[in-house]
């Protein structure tokens, strides 16, 4: 995206009533602009929660320097040092170290997050201590996301997840940890009808100005809603594509011996469509790994 673009589609979200904007990656910090971009939505009145895996220190304390309260800066970091450095093939750890002591040093409340795998459950609880004596308050263990895989044995189950999760909050109390998962797992955000949030309270736009209902679609060119800058906000919110994700009142899966099926509706659509090519089977990664 052109920072023009950029501008243009800020102005067009606030205008509609967006009040918060994720922006992901790859990695956004590498964009030139970045910095002003940010600054420029978050004086709009916007929130912006932006991702990154802190390999660039000094774009990082630019963006640290910003008072508005409406900016998080999330930090990938999956491991300790040979842990993140195995999983992310880059080495990157003590940069992304760096960047989040100058954010505390000037008063910011950054925010740490790790991918939980098989691969690296054995890391995360030395990881958060680490970061706890570093000054971070805001830890979230991420779900992982497993589309374009071809073998889903080593994923872990969503109650696999949570009973990890929870058993990591309960080791680590008073410090607060939180958790990332795909809202068709867990209701925290979503309304009473759809699936998920994908095309109730979120939309995911990508760099040439393709709508998809989340970013989990952007691969599937029969889920694009059209280009927001050709087709306008309107037109793409009341596209017929999200009638499915709307109107969706049921949980994709029938087990009943699962502990997390009254607050849940099947996992997220996107896994089901990748792996079955439809949005209302259960999430695979369960399917497959049938552990409660």
């Amino acid at each position: 995206m052109y920072e023009k673009d950029a501008y243009m589609l800020s102005s067009m979200l606030v205008e509609h009533g967006c009040s918060e904007i994720d922006i992901l990656g790859g990695e956004p910090m590498l964009v030139p602009w970045m910095s002003d971009f940010v600054n420029h939505v978050t004086d709009s009145g916007t929130m912006v929660n932006i991702s990154t895996n802190g390999s660039l220190p000094h774009v990082v304390d630019q963006l640290s320097k910003n008072n508005t309260g409406l900016l998080t800066i999330g930090f990938s970091i999956h491991g300790l040092p040979e842990a993140h450095h195995s999983l992310t093939a880059a080495d990157n750890f003590s940069s992304a170290v760096t960047g989040i002591q100058k954010m505390i040093e000037k008063g910011n409340d950054p925010i740490v997050k790790s991918t939980l795998t098989r691969a690296n459950a054995n890391e995360i609880r030395p990881l958060v201590k680490y970061l706890r004596d570093l000054g971070i308050k805001r830890y979230y263990l991420l779900y992982e996301d497993s589309i374009g895989r071809t073998d889903l044995s080593p994923c872990l189950s969503y109650p696999e997840f949570m009973r990890f999760y929870t058993d990591l909050q309960n080791d680590l109390k008073p410090f607060p940890v939180g958790f990332v998962a795909a809202s068709g797992f867990y209701k925290y955000g979503r309304k009473a009808c759809g699936r998920c949030d994908a095309g109730i309270e979120k939309i995911a736009v990508m760099p040439d100005g393709s709508v998809f209902p989340c970013n989990l679609f952007a691969g599937f060119e029969e889920f694009r809603l059209g280009n927001i800058f050709l087709d306008g906000i309107g037109k793409i919110w009341n596209n017929p594509l999200l009638k499915q994700f709307r109107t969706f009142h049921e949980n994709a899966c029938k087990r009943d011996d699962c502990r997390h099926s009254a607050n849940c509706s099947g996992g997220c659509p996107a896994h089901s469509y990748f792996f079955y090519g439809v949005i209302d089977a259960a999430d695979p990664r369960c399917a497959i790994n049938k552990s409660t």
